[in-house]
């Protein structure tokens, strides 16, 4: 994965000889028809659903609810509601997909959208409860190990009918030279890759190959992400805490991944 150097190569050259290409498809899927291709911890069993037309995600309580105050008086929960993380069985080393949700509106919860790479190469779409026409931090990346929270995240206010009350089409083109991330196919935000490169020519930019995931987490256990999320999560009182995800659609970029049907 990423290693302390970046690749400071033309970013629209071929992948060198000495790195292997993953193995990767290109797809569709209906998650109300077909969930292969993608895996769910056996712990997470409880935390998800098929419906007719999609697959839903539950936040669900925590066993015990504790709310407790750090020294600035900023309240956290002392355990995390449980939510699912759903993963692609297959790598990608640059493509595009597109995938058609509805977020969580309950102020403390997060609805994800990413790729993650195993060295921490990372890139975001998240919604944050609370904020219904607004996806705060919508779009954010990361490089390698070195977690620069709040540095690349950007936010973005969502046209039309609120992200809790409708599905909307939410698409990353991840390119050698550029992210871009798309609103119903229109493009909100791009990095280009060489925004990122220091003066030696060093560049923090997605490159490993990466994973697909879906999740819904409770940013409450946390005072700064508890204030970000618009949380923490008040489990006193019965919450139905829910997200889905109708489908979606990967293209895999022919000249970094080895196309497999």
């Amino acid at each position: 994965m990423a290693s302390s150097a970046a690749n400071t190569a033309d970013p629209a050259s071929k992948i060198s000889a000495s790195e292997e290409k993953p193995l990767c498809h290109n797809y569709r899927t209906e998650f109300a028809d077909d969930m292969r291709g993608w895996q769910v911890d056996d712990s997470q069993q409880d935390t998800y659903e098929i419906l007719d037309d999609a697959i839903e995600f539950k936040l669900l309580p925590p066993d015990d609810y504790v709310r407790l105050h750090d020294s600035k008086n900023l309240p956290y929960n002392l355990f995390p509601g449980r939510g699912p993380t759903l993963n692609s069985t297959v790598y990608m080393r640059y493509g595009r997909m597109s995938a058609t949700l509805k977020a969580s509106a309950t102020p403390g919860s997060v609805t994800a959208f990413i790729l993650m790479g195993d060295g921490g190469d990372e890139i975001d779409f998240e919604w944050i409860g609370g904020a219904p026409n607004q996806v705060q931090y919508v779009t954010n990346y990361f490089w390698g190990n070195s977690k620069e929270y709040t540095i690349n995240g950007g936010t973005h206010v969502v046209k039309g009918a609120p992200v809790d009350a409708a599905f909307h089409k939410y698409t990353i083109n991840w390119q050698p030279d550029k992210i871009e991330w798309l609103i119903d196919d229109e493009v909100v935000r791009t990095k280009n890759k060489v925004e990122t490169c220091d003066a030696a020519g060093n560049c923090k930019f997605p490159s490993q190959p990466a994973r697909i995931q879906f999740g819904l987490w409770d940013g409450s256990l946390e005072t700064g992400t508890a204030q970000w999320a618009h949380g923490p999560i008040d489990w006193s009182v019965p919450h139905t805490i829910t997200a889905q995800a109708r489908d979606i659609t990967v293209d895999c970029n022919p000249d970094y991944n080895q196309i497999v049907e």
